[in-house]
């Protein structure tokens, strides 16, 4: 076998491992992406339409450069189901984008998020149970730049939502 096809079989069988290990990987993800309600994990729901009830969070989504183009994201809070929290991005820009919501239960290790291409709004997500905290990350990608808000004053931070009846 000439030098030039074993570097041939070296890079293939490589190619091979890395393929297996990025498949495991992907596989093992706990965010689950929301595809209905029935499939949501224990304590969450959605996608909704419309969520119901007081704002608690309402904040821009911003690039890393500063920059805000309009995408927004909400949170409320109702009682109902021994309380839901609801979140939902929002885009009012002309168009489809990319846009994401995903809420996640600080002490647990599952999430639940809506993601897709959009013209008007991402989620709303659900989560059910009261006296937890919720990390909310939202997101709208316009022209590849990513517009985001971690519950909490700035990109980047990944503050929490605790509320309590």
């Amino acid at each position: 076998m000439s030098p030039l096809q074993r570097v041939k079989n070296k890079a293939a069988g490589f190619a091979a491992v890395v393929g297996l290990v990025v498949a495991v990987a992907v596989a093992s993800a706990s965010t689950a992406s929301a595809t209905g309600t029935a499939s949501a994990p224990a304590g969450y729901g959605g996608p909704v339409t419309t969520c119901t009830g007081t704002f608690v969070y309402s904040a821009p989504l911003i690039s890393a450069g500063g920059a805000f183009a309009g995408s927004y994201v909400e949170v409320l809070y109702t009682s109902a189901n021994n309380g839901t929290l609801c979140a939902k991005t929002f885009d009012n820009l002309e168009g489809s984008h990319h846009m994401e919501i995903v809420l996640r239960r600080t002490t647990w290790q599952t999430s639940w998020s809506d993601s897709g291409t959009f013209t008007t709004f991402a989620g709303g997500i659900q989560h059910f149970g009261t006296g937890v905290c919720v990390t909310v990350f939202s997101r709208v990608t316009v022209n590849g730049v990513n517009y985001e808000d971690r519950i909490g004053l700035s990109p980047g931070y990944a503050g929490d939502i605790c509320w309590m009846p």
